[in-house]
């Protein structure tokens, strides 16, 4: 090994940390530093050279934090625990800069000592350039605990392979958004990578806070925690950007009554025109499981709660058993909600809550509104639905391509797709909207609403909602009925009546032969939309003269 190539380029770089723009040469391993290392890891420290027992009952937190402090003193490197074996401490560890603290796949184990008083088992203030790898961290509800790992104003940190429980007490500030406690903890950090994680015990599992940015939580298992399993907080100085969640495995999040559980909660802290805004965010891929109790009994709210947003994308997520919605936005703007499955929440399967520029496609949602309990609100529901608080609005959504259905012997789901009051600039395309159990759409907004319904029947309804506006197109008219029919009242089922002739001159007087017959009338062109009488008519373009 030359004087160029130091334990910590050769280690960072074989994690994947040590970008190519790094060129400055550090001091080489002394002799004697080398003499600890592993035959074919000159940049590894391990931790039983420098004191560590590793058998669960010797303290071994001094000999670590040696490690620790020898690899930093060396430029960085990577302390080696025994995969298998248990590390007690009575003391935090604390990570330095270029330090990867390591086992092998199968995880060694930190374990505490009985009278453990630290607020944290592993911490790292203001380092750059390190990792946590292959690690089981038992904190076993030692009372001092707020935290299992502690990151504050770091940059370049890999977590892998970490399994950490066991924090369950935890209070949370409602007004703040902050919670006490949390397994896994970022505060102010950027270029961070948590993959491959098993966090469960806890109030809260992840959390990351601050001004933070670049922050991946990738295939993470998430589970049995009371509060938040993924929790993004910023508040009225401070937000993520560039912050991905993917891939991961959330369920029994919430169940101890009266607290309510998020398993996805990305937001800014409350209902505030000075808050930040997240920005750049995307969630996808990843499989969200509830408690089957509602919002308000010990279960679970939104599933995948997207609040304080500027833009986001959320797709590919499957949504299931949630206690509110099972997608829901709130004060957000440009957001993508696309090729999500959605289904048996308590309330809606997708809620956009008072947002604007909001694209929905390519979402099945289907059997919500199950009422799982906890007193809801007598309201129409819908598989998707807009919805705002007195004095917001959601404004310019678009609601195509989605299929919302109800395929169940009771059926629960009131509608495919509902629009509340305090709705506006909305544009609902094309979608797919069966069995469900009032009707496919309704609205109570009286601002601008584009829909276009046609649906063909044998007859005019009888039952369920239908909203004015909609039409029913006969398959098989009799002779002299109307072949298209409008709805003119919203209610059940309606009240119908033929489609009028729009701009149908009195020159016109023929009785179509068949449909899509054209009719050249001045500078007009007509097309038939029916064989009954001259009213079937209907004006398609004005001719350049």
């Amino acid at each position: 090994m030359t004087a160029q190539e130091t334990p910590r380029r050769r280690v960072l770089a074989g994690l994947g940390l040590l970008g190519a723009a790094v060129t400055v040469p550090l001091a080489a391993a002394t002799p004697a530093e080398a003499s600890l290392t592993k035959p074919n890891d000159l940049n590894a420290y391990p931790a039983t050279a420098y004191g560590a027992v590793a058998d669960g009952v010797a303290d071994d937190a001094a000999a670590l934090q040696r490690a620790i402090d020898a690899a930093a003193a060396a430029g960085g490197g990577t302390v080696h625990l025994a995969a298998g074996h248990r590390y007690l401490i009575g003391t935090s560890l604390k990570l330095k800069s270029g330090v990867a603290l390591v086992s092998d796949r199968s995880r060694a184990s930190i374990v505490l000592t009985a009278g453990y008083g630290e607020p944290q088992v592993i911490s790292a203030t203001g380092v750059s350039t390190v990792a946590l790898r292959n690690l089981k961290i038992m904190c076993d509800e030692r009372p001092s605990l707020v935290a299992g790992v502690l990151v504050t104003g770091a940059t370049d940190v890999l977590v892998d392979n970490l399994h950490v429980e066991g924090i369950n007490a935890g209070s949370y500030d409602i007004e703040t958004g902050v919670a006490s406690s949390a397994l896994i903890r970022f505060l102010n950090s950027h270029r961070v990578q948590i993959t491959g994680c098993r966090v469960t015990k806890a109030y809260v599992g992840i959390n990351v806070a601050g001004n933070s940015s670049h922050v991946t939580i990738d295939d993470c298992d998430v589970h049995d925690v009371t509060q938040f399993g993924v929790h993004v907080l910023g508040n009225a100085t401070s937000h993520t950007e560039h912050l991905t969640v993917s891939r991961c495995r959330l369920e029994r999040i919430g169940g101890t009554f009266p607290q309510v559980g998020y398993p996805i909660y990305i937001t800014a802290g409350g209902n505030k025109q000075s808050l930040h805004k997240h920005r750049f965010v995307r969630a996808m891929d990843n499989s969200v499981v509830g408690n089957r109790k509602a919002y308000g009994k010990g279960g679970n709210a939104d599933l995948l709660a997207v609040y304080d947003i500027f833009d986001g994308v959320f797709e590919r997520n499957v949504l299931f058993y949630g206690g509110d919605a099972g997608l829901s936005t709130d004060r957000c703007r440009k957001l993508v909600i696309a090729n999500n499955i959605v289904g048996y929440c308590n309330t809606v399967g997708i809620n956009v809550w008072q947002s604007n520029d909001v694209t929905v496609v390519g979402n099945v949602v289907y059997n919500n509104y199950q009422n799982y309990g906890g007193g809801l609100s007598v309201e129409a529901r819908g598989g998707i639905r807009t919805y705002a608080r007195a004095g917001f609005k959601a404004e310019n959504v678009v609601i195509t391509g989605n299929r919302c259905f109800d395929d169940q012997q009771t059926k629960t789901q009131d509608y495919g797709i509902f629009i509340h009051e305090r709705t506006k600039g909305v544009d609902i395309g094309a979608n797919t909207l069966t069995g469900n159990k009032e009707g496919m759409f309704r609205t109570g907004s009286k601002e601008n609403i584009t829909y276009s319904f046609v649906v063909t029947l044998d007859a005019l309804p009888t039952t369920g909602y239908w909203e004015k506006g909609m039409v029913v197109q006969l398959r098989d008219p009799a002779p002299g009925q109307p072949l298209r029919w409008v709805c003119v009242v919203a209610d059940t089922p309606g009240t119908w009546r033929p489609e009028a002739a729009q701009d149908v001159p009195a020159s016109i007087t023929a009785v179509p032969s068949y449909q899509g017959q054209l009719a050249l009338q001045g500078a007009a062109l007509y097309v038939a939309t029916g064989t009954a009488s001259a009213a079937d008519w209907r004006k398609v373009a004005d001719l350049p003269a």
